[in-house]
């Protein structure tokens, strides 16, 4: 089976790229890949618990749920989670460090870096 990897930047609602991120891993798991994602710096943020819910807004933390349910294995750094004060963050995410992105690289047959 294919696998694709993220290294994933930014955080929620700043700009389209955590909707881009989602809908390209959301594509990748219909077509039976695995998918890996590593949130760093302000992405960590992306998986925060209580994320409010707007009207007519996507709510970033439901989707990156839907994706970790739907198998997607999302590692955030420990070290950015730290310095931004993200203590919450969605059952099945993992913490992880920096070796983790060589070993998603090294376990990908691609790897999109989305910022």
């Amino acid at each position: 089976m294919s696998t694709i990897g993220f290294l994933f930047f930014s955080g929620p609602y700043q700009s389209e790229s955590p909707e881009t991120t989602i809908e390209l891993a959301k594509a990748a798991l219909e077509k039976g890949m695995n998918v890996k994602i590593f949130c760093y710096m302000d992405a960590v943020n992306c998986v925060k618990v209580g994320q409010k819910k707007v009207p007519g807004v996507i709510n970033i933390e439901e989707q990156f749920r839907e994706l970790i349910a739907r198998g997607a294995d999302v590692r955030l750094c420990t070290l950015c989670m730290l310095v931004r004060g993200t203590r919450a963050f969605i059952e099945g995410a993992k913490r992880a460090g920096t070796p983790d992105i060589a070993d998603i690289v090294e376990e990908s047959d691609r790897v999109l870096v989305i910022s």
